[in-house]
């Protein structure tokens, strides 16, 4: 699964800017960027995989991002059989029991991490 797939199939239900990996520098103060984290061990024989991503997001007003990391909580925590390009996820779900609010950036800007775990399979 590539990055920019899952990326790509994030944005068709959640309105919020997403990149790669890093904030860039010219990024409005509300964005986030979806991170590949590794996760387990790959079936070969099964056909099987189970990596993991991690949504960071920032935001300027904390009440905004507090509900946006909701969104996308609620959008990917449990979801079922779906496919991101030609990998198809058998199940979606968090890594904790609700957005983790990590503190602020060195602009203010409060930051929220989400963290998933996919089952998926190659089509």
């Amino acid at each position: 699964m590539r990055i920019i797939d899952l990326i790509h199939f994030i944005a068709l239900s959640v309105d919020y800017p997403l990149y790669a990996n890093l904030f860039p520098a010219t990024a409005d103060s509300d964005c986030a960027v979806v991170k590949l984290t590794g996760g387990g061990s790959v079936n070969e024989r099964a056909n099987i995989a189970k990596p993991t991503f991690q949504i960071l997001l920032r935001g300027q007003d904390s009440a905004a991002a507090d509900a946006k990391a909701w969104d996308f909580y609620r959008f990917l925590n449990n979801k079922r059989d779906f496919n991101v390009d030609d990998t198809h996820v058998i199940f979606c779900t968090a890594q904790q029991a609700a957005p983790l609010f990590l503190g602020s950036d060195d602009n203010e800007r409060v930051l929220y991490s989400l963290n998933f775990q996919l089952i998926t399979e190659q089509l």
